[in-house]
């Protein structure tokens, strides 16, 4: 019998998996065998079916699990027992015969060109967070970035003589994004207010008050008091990736370009923004054309 921990060991090891992704995989194969133990008396993962998978999902979503929440602990089950097909622990993986749930159309959350603009226009204060805050809401706007991208860069994955940004993605996938003059004149600000007010060499470029690495839940804040004056459903580090991209489609740039900077690994995730695209135009058409519906 192959141990979790194995598996869980391939994902970083091999996969080069995030650690956030880590976790999430261990929860759901522990939620999993949790319910096939308490359900079948089942502890032998030779003998989960396809059945037992599917209870499982019909569980979650009895218990308020979103479609897509599930489909992502499906993902799980189906990468473990593909791991373990491979690995000649057992013969058949069960999930072949499973098919995801369907789903809602997912609209990117995005914030317009003239919110984003007052955005950009507040003041910050004259001091080191002053200066970070506003150097983390510039980066993100003008990158795309994800938030995990953003707290693991460091001050050598930035090239100012080439005006690029090495961005290491899902899996450690390296991409590059151009950076513009005022990006790096933040970047070479916000990089001598940290040398000037800690000495010693946090490897992370960005740091809190005390000059630790910048927390999760402390980027999530900075970003959502910064957005705050934002016409939005949401503020966060992924709506502003959102927005960076949305704003590149309204401008005219080409959707593979887009998915490059994004680090998407297919179009299907970047197709998205074509779609929120079409029904903005939708929007024009009808309150300027003459043969509008007004």
């Amino acid at each position: 019998m192959c141990k979790i921990d194995t598996f869980l060991d391939y994902l970083n090891l091999e996969k080069h998996y995030s650690a956030h992704t880590i976790v999430a995989y261990k929860t759901d194969l522990a939620e999993f065998f949790s319910f096939i133990e308490q359900t079948y008396d089942c502890t032998d993962q030779s003998q989960v079916n396809h059945a037992m998978i599917k209870d499982w999902l019909l569980n979650l979503r009895q218990n308020n699990i979103c479609a897509r929440s599930a489909n992502r602990k499906l993902t799980t089950l189906r990468t473990y027992f593909h791991f373990l097909v491979n690995h000649d622990k057992i013969s058949k993986d069960p999930t072949c015969a499973i098919n995801q749930l369907k789903t809602p159309k997912r609209e990117p959350i995005f914030i317009t060109q003239n919110d984003m603009q007052k955005v950009l226009q507040e003041q910050y204060l004259d001091s080191f967070d002053g200066h970070r805050d506003r150097f983390i809401i510039e980066l993100l706007y003008a990158t795309g970035m994800r938030k995990a991208e953003l707290l693991n860069i460091t001050k050598e994955d930035f090239d100012t003589y080439k005006q690029e940004l090495h961005i290491f993605g899902k899996r450690r996938k390296e991409r590059i994004v151009p950076l513009g003059k005022e990006i790096l004149k933040l970047f070479n600000i916000y990089c001598h207010k940290k040398e000037d007010n800690f000495q010693t060499g946090e490897g992370k470029l960005f740091v809190d008050s005390k000059g630790k690495a910048l927390s999760v839940s402390k980027l999530d804040t900075i970003v959502k008091n910064r957005l705050a004056g934002a016409k939005a459903q949401r503020l966060s580090p992924h709506v502003l990736r959102h927005t960076f991209a949305t704003h590149l489609m309204e401008e005219g740039a080409d959707i593979m370009d887009i998915k490059e900077l994004l680090g998407h690994a297919s179009l299907s995730a970047t197709q998205i923004y074509t779609n929120n695209n079409i029904e903005r135009l939708k929007n024009v058409y009808k309150l300027k054309h003459p043969r509008g519906d007004k």
